[in-house]
């Protein structure tokens, strides 16, 4: 995709992603959401962080602590400074400014994804474990994919351990699985 094609599908996205939480929470202040940052072609929805953070919106930003871990989740605002984490993400540098948090809503890109909300990523099952955490107050009230629109897929097998999503958001179409 071309930078100026890019650049609009990101936007379609972004508002699409930006309606369908305003739809879901009001204003968004004072709900912490897990945003990710964005590696390997993945959707760039920075801009879409901040005008959340200015709305009053907490962000949290994934860490992962090992293979085999669930996500940890740091308190986060766009203008920090971060460090290279495992596998070379970006995570913010920890302090008592920057406190593990346990998001409400996480967005969680895909690099494929089904109509039943089974999402491909890239292998580790960091979020998958992170969604199967079943602790009072751990589990995100809503699990968002976005990804690409031909990033759609039909039916694949599922893993056993592959936990569905709430719905995936694509610049042109949001799915919601049937449950």
């Amino acid at each position: 995709m071309d930078s100026k094609s890019r650049a609009v599908q990101e936007q379609a996205l972004a508002e699409r992603l930006d309606v369908h939480l305003r739809r879901r929470f009001g204003a968004l202040a004072g709900i912490t959401i897990g945003v990710y940052w964005p590696i390997r072609g993945e959707p760039d929805l920075r801009t879409l962080y901040s005008h959340w953070q200015a709305r009053g919106a907490l962000l949290a930003l994934p860490v992962v602590d090992g293979p085999g871990c669930p996500l940890r989740f740091v308190r986060w605002r766009p203008d920090d400074v971060l460090q290279p984490g495992l596998h070379g993400v970006p995570v913010p540098i920890e302090d008592e400014t920057h406190p593990g948090v346990n998001p409400q809503v996480l967005v969680i890109p895909c690099v494929g994804f089904d109509t039943r909300g089974y999402r491909l990523g890239y292998g580790g099952g960091y979020y998958d474990r992170t969604l199967a955490r079943d602790a009072p107050g751990r589990r995100p009230v809503l699990a968002l994919g976005v990804a690409w629109s031909d990033a759609r897929l039909p039916e694949f097998e599922p893993l056993p351990t592959d936990v569905p999503l709430d719905g995936v958001i694509t610049p042109q179409q949001t799915v919601t699985p049937a449950r």
